[in-house]
């Protein structure tokens, strides 16, 4: 049986897609960038690097740099406010993983400041035995790549380790990297083709732990 696990973070483990998409659009609204919605989409599960060449290629018009600022400095001013958004059956997994003696990564695009700061503001940090962020790797998801790194710094097998996204660009990620890829829908509705690589389709973070428990 699998024994190693590795998350990826906002929209699985933090509703911070949400937060994101709100501060996103109010952005795009406040500048005039009418393909801000459609942006959105393509950039989900995507590192910084790679935000920055699709926008250079598709919206060069826009001050991709000034524009990410304003993002991360009102998600960190709405976080501070309100609190991190734990998503439900967050803790419930992660204190059953540890329990159970899994080894447990974290594998997510974004940088590692706002992971920190973010696993901080939860008091979850210490839930992971490695956490790859975006920064860390030269290509970003869909690239299998910052999956690989995890689970070679977990001294695990891709073959034999569970993967837990909600977005295409992870699930393909998962997927490319050999591992056994959970997906659970956040904001975006599955596709034929996630539905068609994913090992399985769950609701929730419960459901996610429900499944572990009968394995």
């Amino acid at each position: 049986m699998a024994k190693g696990i590795v998350f990826d973070m906002d929209g699985v483990l933090f509703d911070t897609e949400r937060v994101c998409d709100m501060v996103w659009m109010e952005i795009s609204e406040e500048i005039g960038f009418a393909q801000g919605k459609q942006a959105l989409k393509n950039c989900v599960g995507l590192n910084r690097k790679d935000e920055a060449a699709y926008f250079a290629k598709n919206h060069p018009e826009v001050d991709f740099a000034w524009f990410v600022e304003q993002l991360s400095y009102r998600m960190q001013k709405w976080l501070d406010e309100n609190g991190m958004p734990v998503k439900t059956g967050t803790r419930e997994l992660l204190t059953w993983l540890r329990e159970n003696m899994w080894k447990v990564g974290l594998a997510t695009s974004t940088r590692r400041v706002s992971v920190m700061h973010h696993l901080e503001m939860t008091g979850l940090t210490d839930m992971f035995d490695t956490i790859v962020t975006g920064d860390r790797v030269e290509k970003g998801k869909p690239d299998p790549e910052i999956y690989l790194t995890a689970c070679a710094e977990l001294g695990l097998v891709p073959a034999e380790t569970y993967a837990v996204e909600d977005s295409r660009n992870g699930l393909r990620a998962a997927h490319d990297a050999g591992m056994m890829a959970i997906l659970v829908p956040d904001t975006v509705a599955p596709t034929e083709e996630m539905l068609g690589i994913a090992h399985r389709v769950e609701d929730s973070l419960l459901d996610v732990l429900d499944f572990l428990r009968e394995q």
